[in-house]
């Protein structure tokens, strides 16, 4: 009972850490650009098991299994019209950047703004500078005439870890990116988020269904537990 206990222990807390990846997929479902991420799943320990002298079989006990890592989707989203002269919307590979006080950091989210900074208009995204196809921050002086925004692609999209805002930071040492000379860039346009409802739907009734599971094999060994020790009593 007491192998049933933590392999349902160890099931419930994936199915939890699934939950949260999938609820966060669900609350950014609006989010402009933003990327789903997808758990990848792996067993934990197996054990052999004991079995009686001359038996020729190969018997294993697992101990249930965890997410062993969380990759980001970065398939496109549909664009669609908003009209707005500081909206922008990447059709293809690339992501725009951000020039924030510590580093540069990455976005597919195109709903920039126009900020007031010492008497100069900048594009910004999330309190940081939009920058330039020659990655400098953009000074604008009429909404109509935003051309250069800089789109740039990373020789491997792996190279990039969440940053939190719909932002990605750059998470090995030896990435490397360039700017896209021909990259085609929407303007008046949104990139929607690539979350499909009905999708992240089905993989949230089979993880309930799968926590519920676990949970009642909890309970159960629980039980039985406190049967056996009464009986010893």
């Amino acid at each position: 009972m007491i192998k049933a206990y933590y392999t349902a222990t160890n099931g419930a807390m994936s199915n939890q850490n699934y939950l949260d990846v999938l609820s966060n997929n669900m609350a950014n479902l609006q989010t402009e650009g933003f990327k789903k991420t997808k758990a990848e799943f792996s067993d934990l320990l197996y054990t052999n098991i004991r079995e009686p002298e001359g038996a020729n079989s190969d018997l294993k006990s697992g101990s249930g299994s965890k997410i062993n890592k969380t990759d980001v989707i970065f398939s496109q989203g549909a664009p669609y019209l908003t009209g707005a002269p500081t909206d922008f919307a990447i059709t293809g590979e690339g992501f725009f950047a951000i020039q924030f006080e510590e580093e540069n950091l990455f976005t597919r989210g195109g709903s920039f703004d126009v900020t007031n900074i010492d008497d100069e208009n900048y594009l910004t995204y999330q309190g940081g500078y939009v920058l330039n196809k020659e990655e400098e921050p953009i000074i604008i002086e009429n909404t109509d005439d935003i051309l250069d925004v800089g789109v740039f692609a990373f020789a491997n999209n792996a190279d990039l870890a969440q940053a939190g805002n719909n932002l990605y930071r750059i998470a090995n040492e030896e990435a490397e990116y360039s700017l896209l000379e021909n990259a085609k860039v929407m303007k008046g346009y949104l990139e929607a988020s690539n979350v499909e409802v009905s999708e992240e739907m089905v993989k949230l009734i089979q993880i309930q269904r799968a926590f519920q599971l676990n949970s009642k094999i909890i309970q159960t060994a629980d039980e039985i537990e406190q049967t056996i020790n009464s009986l010893k009593g």
